[in-house]
């Protein structure tokens, strides 16, 4: 059981994991349509907000989940 969460296999893991949420984040990443006016300070607030919620968002989804596991096999292998 222990070799399956080796720290080789997690960090490959992880690097794919990370890869795919920073495609997604890539591609839905807010930004401003052409028919609003970009100096608008309301609508450069706006982007702002909806910028940092997104970054915080992803990041906590790119690194969460391979943490977790990192905990969690380790905390097995420990049991074995």
């Amino acid at each position: 059981m222990c070799k399956l969460f080796s720290f080789p296999v997690w960090l490959v893991l992880s690097l794919i994991w990370t890869g795919i949420v920073a495609y997604f984040g890539y591609t839905t990443a807010p930004h401003v349509p052409l028919d609003v006016s970009a100096n608008d300070p309301a609508t450069v607030e706006a982007l702002r907000a909806a910028t940092s919620k997104h970054f915080i968002m992803y990041g906590l989804l790119a690194a969460g989940p391979p943490a977790i596991a990192l905990l969690f096999g380790r905390f097995m292998c420990r049991r074995a």
